[in-house]
């Protein structure tokens, strides 16, 4: 992709940013200022030696706040997508939009009036809020005026902004007809956002601090108070922290009697800093400490696992109030969360970043004090008592690798968390990956706790990871679960043993494909040709180019069916996952991909280019680990435990023969897969996802098989899912019994 193909939404001065953000592009143009010019090139991050975060548990503070759990313009058009089980799950609290982009130029476009252009953007905005705003979300959405206005930085050179010459009228029709249409809709916990980032020549090239800006923002606050004394207003919505300029806007705003409702700013340095800062200022100003916001944070080298780790850590620990996930590459309507899933619609999956949000909003009970070595590596972590654990997300923004060592203290004064002189812990490592199934547990292990304390090694396998550790006690119940894994392969990777590709004579490789994982690309236009993929896991992911010019290839498993895949896709998409397998059992397998020679009539070729394919290692959890949190099997009254049984998973199964019996398991994740006996005495269970219809199993087997696979979920949205399975106390005829015998089940 052309860096001028890549559009910014929200352009900055080099004055209110750190040196080593790189410049921004917008609308094709490369918005760099003089003095950016004239800046030394940035060094590039230099190595920390290994350092140390602490968690005290001695030390609890306020209720999570998940203030960073905001996302800007990252919704579809009409608001749909993402779907509920992939936002629900990260706990939003903000929503900041306004129909930026959408053809027709806003109010700008139509005239300088209410026509279809201004109508267009209104609808996405409150299409958006509608949604997120009732339940079960209740976020805030916080409405850009100014992209209703239509000054989004592709607005024409000629624009009349408000208040030019003095001259008002128009602006006040312009508020007036926007706060008339948000009564007129009833949607609730809409915050009127006035202008953006009024200190960047892209949307107010009039300049801040102006006579015309104060006007500007003066009757916009004046007319949405007389209409709706109620109303929300957010500003000044500056482009970077900035005190000088903070101190103008209040003071003059103060003078005026128009100082917003929430006080808001965009990204800076540390909310904790800037935080402390804007308070002191409204302190020597005598302004009553007003709600703090950064409704967009994240610079676009900053959008990794480590870094929004990192930034959420610091949020959690501030007094902001709500902040919002900044869009760079995916404006205005793609539905997103800005690159936060990778692919949209029905090819929308999770990415290191989507778990780290998830990880955060994972956050309950009370925060506790955490404190490191090095400021660029932190912690956030809260504990819970009623849900019987502590977590801690682990960030990182200074591309630190080496090992961080996690040192928990205060164990003494959260004894429920102790057991015989011992804790669980389960560290996950999130990969920054454009596509991750799931974190890589790396520990998952019981400690021994001494003075009050444990500690845990936390390796950076590069400076873009964050971890996410869990305690619980360690008398749970039942076998510790296996740790979840992705593993990633290039096409390039070639050979004959495990996670290795094999190619006929009729592929070619192609090296330095910018948009293409290691930048290489395997490819074939020719019918029949085939490349085979061992591995050993439970399942696989494929990605390929879909381009206008790729062709139809086929994929099987282990000589199963082949299913027929179409790569052509009218715009590309180098490294999209084309493909993924049911949930195989523990092993090794073959995958085989054969090009057909056949294409869609839209495409231009037949071409098949293979990107990489990603193993997924499932997360396995014994029918005996059993609970009333996630992860964990809750059983009916009845169920028998058999153990010793080498066959079973961890020689274990729970049992019941009991027409109605239920076994319940709870997860996040995008599949599962149950194991469970097949035998000559087994009965007919049913099994359901989320309340879906139930599906019937017959474990009837005249050969025995203790922890097959009996049933398989298929492929789930990225989110929270039940399953629930059913003793139906009926049985095949040539079965002597109706015992369901549950082993374990595998979840990614």
């Amino acid at each position: 992709m052309s860096l001028f193909s890549r559009i910014s939404e929200y352009p900055i001065t080099a004055a209110a940013r750190p040196l080593r953000r790189t410049p921004l592009l917008v609308a094709g143009l490369l918005l760099v200022t003089a003095a950016a010019a004239a800046l030394p090139a940035v060094p590039a991050f230099a190595n920390a030696p290994d350092t140390t975060v602490t968690v005290n548990l001695a030390q609890p503070g306020k209720a999570p706040t998940h203030a960073g759990s905001g996302f800007l313009y990252g919704l579809s058009q009409d608001g749909s997508e993402p779907t509920d089980s992939q936002l629900q799950t990260l706990d939003p609290t903000l929503f900041r939009g306004g129909g930026a982009r959408i053809a027709g130029g806003g109010w700008i476009g139509d005239g300088y009036t209410d026509g279809s252009g201004f109508q267009v953007r209104l609808t996405s905005a409150l299409d958006q809020a509608r949604r997120v705003t009732s339940a079960p979300y209740g976020a805030t959405y916080d409405l850009l005026v100014s992209d209703l206005f239509g000054a989004d930085t592709t607005q024409p050179s000629n624009t009349v902004y408000p208040c030019t010459n003095g001259n008002c009228a128009n602006w006040t029709t312009f508020i007036d007809t926007v706060v008339g249409s948000v009564q007129s809709s009833g949607i609730g916990n809409i915050a009127f956002d006035i202008w953006n980032e009024p200190d960047g020549t892209g949307f107010w090239p009039v300049g801040f601090g102006t006579t015309q800006y104060f006007q500007m923002w003066d009757t916009a606050v004046r007319e949405i108070r007389r209409l709706d004394p109620s109303a929300v207003i957010v500003g000044p919505s500056l482009s970077g922290y900035n005190h000088s300029q903070l101190t103008q806007f209040l003071t003059q705003a103060k003078a005026d009697g128009t100082l917003p409702n929430v006080l808001n700013w965009h990204f800076g340095d540390d909310p904790v800093a800037d935080a402390t800062d804007a308070e002191g200022i409204e302190s020597s100003l005598g302004i009553s400490p007003l709600p703090l916001s950064i409704n967009e944070y994240l610079f676009s080298d900053q959008q990794t696992s480590g870094s929004t780790a990192w930034w959420l850590d610091r949020l959690a620990d501030s007094d902001i109030s709500s902040a919002a996930h900044a869009i760079w590459s995916d404006c205005c309507t793609t539905g997103s969360l800005d690159s936060v899933l990778s692919g949209t619609g029905s090819l929308a999956a999770p990415t290191g970043q989507w778990w780290v949000y998830r990880a955060y909003a994972q956050l309950s009970g009370s925060m506790v004090a955490t404190s490191s070595a090095n400021a660029d590596v932190t912690a956030a972590a809260s504990e819970n008592q009623s849900q019987g654990r502590a977590v801690a997300l682990i960030g990182n923004d200074s591309g630190q690798t080496g090992t961080t060592t996690i040192q928990v203290n205060g164990l003494s004064s959260a004894s429920w968390l102790e057991s015989g002189g011992s804790v669980h812990a389960t560290l996950q490592r999130i990969p920054d990956q454009s596509y991750l199934m799931a974190p890589t547990t790396v520990a998952d292990e019981t400690l021994p706790v001494v003075n009050g304390s444990v500690s845990i090694p936390a390796t950076f396998q590069a400076g873009t990871d964050a971890f996410f550790l869990t305690l619980s006690p360690s008398d749970t119940g039942g076998l510790q679960p296996t740790g979840a894994s992705t593993t990633a392969v290039d096409g390039n990777v070639t050979g004959s043993t495990d996670n290795e590709f094999s190619y006929d004579a009729n592929w070619g490789v192609t090296n330095g494909v910018s948009d293409m994982y290691d930048g290489t690309a395997n490819w074939s236009h020719t019918a029949g040709a085939t490349a085979t993929f061992q591995f050993s896991g439970n399942q696989v992911a494929l990605h390929a180019v879909k381009d206008v010019d790729q062709g139809i290839m086929t994929v099987s498993v282990d000589g199963g069916t082949p299913q027929s895949v179409d790569d052509y896709a009218s715009s590309r998409n180098a490294s999209s996952v084309v493909w993924t397998s049911p949930m195989l059992a523990t092993g090794t397998h073959t995958l085989t991909i054969v090009n057909t020679g056949q294409k869609n009539p839209a495409s231009s070729g037949d071409n098949i280019a293979i990107d990489r394919a990603d193993v997924i290692q499932a997360q396995t959890i014994g029918a005996s680990w059993t609970g009333t949190g996630q992860d964990q099997f809750g059983y009916s009254s009845g169920w028998g435990e058999t153990t010793g049984i080498s066959d079973l998973y961890a020689g274990t199964a729970l049992w019941n023969p009991t027409a109605g019996a239920t076994a319940t398991f709870t997860f996040t994740g995008t599949e599962a897969a149950l194991h469970a006996v097949k035998d000559v005495d087994q009965g007919i269970m049913t099994v359901s996802v989320d309340g879906g219809a139930p599906q019937s199993v017959d474990d009837y087997s005249s050969v025995r098989n203790g922890s097959g696979i009996v049933w398989a979920s298929g492929a789930l949205a990225s989110g929270t899912h039940t399953v629930t399975v059913t003793v139906t106390g009926t049985k095949n005829a040539s079965s002597s019994g109706t015992t369901i015998a549950l082993s374990s089940i595998d979840i990614a």
